[in-house]
C-alpha cells in the first residue's frame, strides 16, 4: 500500500485546527519528551510531552504538540493534566515489527500518533475518512513504554484490554 503524505501548509493548517498559542514548540523544563520527530516537510515537529511522577508510578500529565519552532499549531489537551483521560494507547507485535498508536479526539477530528518499526507519524481522521498523514522525516525519538504508562487504554484496538498490557500481543 502506498503512503500518501500531506505537506501542503494550507491543507495542514485547515486540518490541524490551530490553537494560536504563539509559543515555540518544545517540551518544558519540567517535562519529559516521550515522542519527537521532525516531519518530512522539515518545518514541523511532532512532540508528546509528559511530567514524570515517579512517586505516583509514572506520569501526571500528557500533552501532544504539533507546530514549528516559531508557533505551536495544535496543543492537546490545553491542560496537560487532562492528557491521561483524553488520550488512548494500544500496541502489538506485527511479524517482527513493534507497532503502537496513541489516539485522541479534538473538535470532531480524530488524531492518531503512531510508530511502526523505525517509521512514525500522525494521521488525522474525520468520521471514517483519513484526511491527512504527516510522516516523520527522520527516525523518531519514541518512548512507547512510557507513552503507555502516561495514557489511557485504547479499548477499541483489535485486542481490547490486552492491547494495553506491558507485553504487547502478537498479531497473526
Amino acid at each position: 500500500m502506498a503512503r500518501r503524505t500531506c505537506t501542503s501548509s494550507s491543507f495542514a493548517s485547515l486540518v490541524f485546527l490551530l490553537f494560536s498559542s504563539g509559543a515555540a514548540l518544545a517540551c518544558a523544563d519540567d517535562e519529559a519528551t516521550l515522542f519527537s520527530c521532525l516531519a518530512r516537510d522539515q518545518a514541523h515537529t511532532i512532540e508528546l510531552c509528559a511530567v514524570r511522577d515517579d512517586a505516583a508510578g509514572g506520569f501526571q500529565s500528557l500533552q501532544y504538540r504539533y507546530g514549528t519552532a516559531e508557533k505551536a499549531e495544535l496543543v492537546f489537551p490545553e491542560n496537560r493534566g487532562e492528557g491521561r483521560a483524553a488520550m488512548s494507547f494500544a500496541h502489538a507485535v506485527d511479524g517482527n515489527a513493534y507497532v503502537w498508536s496513541l489516539r485522541f479526539a479534538n473538535k470532531g477530528y480524530t488524531y492518531r500518533l503512531f510508530g511502526m518499526g523505525d517509521d512514525a507519524g500522525v494521521e488525522v481522521w474525520r468520521k471514517k475518512k483519513r484526511l491527512a498523514q504527516v510522516m516523520c522525516g527522520e527516525r523518531p525519538y519514541a518512548m512507547a513504554a512510557d507513552i503507555r504508562k502516561a495514557a489511557g487504554c485504547d479499548l477499541d484496538n483489535p485486542f481490547g484490554k490486552d492491547g494495553c498490557t506491558e507485553v504487547p500481543p502478537q498479531r497473526k
